[in-house]
């Protein structure tokens, strides 16, 4: 059995019987014995090429092949906007009935492309980038439960032409929200969450206006142990915008004590859209956000000076400060020898004083 001609290279058609693998092990002819490269536990010996012996009880070619594990698909790429696109198109009944629960309007809905799906039954809410872009798909299903699609990424909620009211725009929380603030006619953006989508509102808010508000509106969602995400969400959101686009963001909680701006809007009596923009704006608190103060480093010109003779001039100065006692200001840069000079000076004067 030292013979080449009685070990059989495994292949994929027929595997390794020990790892299971297609290559780097060999079978005896007979079927009973095998060189595995790769598993050493209960083998009889090792080889210099690293192979470990097994003996195995039955003919290796009557044994049923050793699964070979293939490597999982990636998943494809799918097209959100295509998707929303249908869902909207076959949503018109499930956009009535959402309408009717949420308490908004069905023309904002439609706006926001909002679609239902009847055989999973939610409806969909298209989440976009700062182009316009539908990125995400976020799910509202008819037992309450809200989850963004699987392998969807979280974007904005907004509708084409949302900036072309007058007055600020506002920074609302979701979908819902939006869809209520929407169908009254104010300009109106949906974050996906109390802390997402500061760097796509900052991308699509760079050229608001620098006359008009940008307005960041929490909920009052405090909970018993004191903890207030949506409150805490609108302020870091407005710290992070007024940073980004270095401005004044302005942050509220919605008018009149209302959980969330839809809690407001159905709250409210039959009145014309205008005058429930009005109430809106002017019954929102706001409080300021300044972008950070940024310092600028002066910009000293001064003729160029040899490091050699920079620290010869230095040398020179701490010698003749030393018998007149006051406060000197060095502002020599990192590296230009201040330590080497002040020991060379100390040096210097030690010597004097011994001599």
């Amino acid at each position: 059995m030292s013979s080449s001609d009685s070990w059989i290279r495994v292949t994929r058609e027929m595997p390794c019987p020990v790892c299971g693998k297609p290559d780097n092990c060999t079978v005896s002819s007979d079927g009973t014995m095998v060189w595995c490269g790769r598993v050493s536990d209960g083998s009889l010996s090792q080889n210099k090429g690293g192979q470990y012996l097994h003996r195995i009880r039955d003919d290796w070619r009557q044994m049923p092949l050793a699964p070979v594990h293939k490597p999982r698909p990636k998943p494809r790429h799918t097209d959100y906007s295509g998707l929303a696109s249908r869902l909207a198109a076959e949503g018109c009944e499930g956009r009535e009935r959402l309408a009717e629960l949420l308490g908004v309007k069905v023309s904002a809905l439609e706006r926001l492309g909002v679609g239902w799906d009847g055989w999973k039954h939610y409806w969909s809410f298209p989440e976009r980038d700062a182009a316009g872009r539908i990125i995400g798909i976020n799910e509202r299903h008819s037992d309450g439960d809200k989850r963004r699609r699987s392998g969807s990424r979280a974007g904005l909620t907004y509708a084409d032409g949302w900036d072309n009211g007058d007055g600020p725009v506002l920074l609302v929380e979701g979908g819902s929200d939006t869809a209520a603030l929407l169908g009254i006619g104010l300009n109106v953006i949906g974050r996906p969450s109390n802390l997402g989508g500061v760097s796509l509102l900052a991308e699509l808010l760079n050229d608001w206006p620098d006359d008009r508000e940008i307005i960041v509106i929490g909920e009052r969602d405090q909970k018993p142990d004191g903890r207030w995400p949506g409150r805490e969400g609108a302020i870091s959101t407005a710290e992070g915008l007024s940073e980004k686009l270095d401005r004044v963001v302005l942050w509220s909680l919605p008018p009149d004590h209302a959980k969330d701006s839809r809690a407001w809007l159905n709250s409210m009596p039959l009145l014309p859209d205008e005058r429930l923009r009005a109430l809106y704006v002017s019954g929102l608190e706001t409080f300021v956000i300044d972008p950070p103060l940024l310092y600028p480093c002066p910009r000293i010109i001064a003729p160029t000076v040899v490091l050699a003779d920079w620290r010869d001039a230095m040398l020179q100065s701490r010698i003749e400060a030393m018998n007149h006692p006051g406060c000197y200001l060095d502002g020599s840069i990192t590296g230009a020898g201040k330590s080497h000079v002040d020991r060379t000076t100390l040096m210097r004067v030690f010597s004097s004083e011994a001599a």
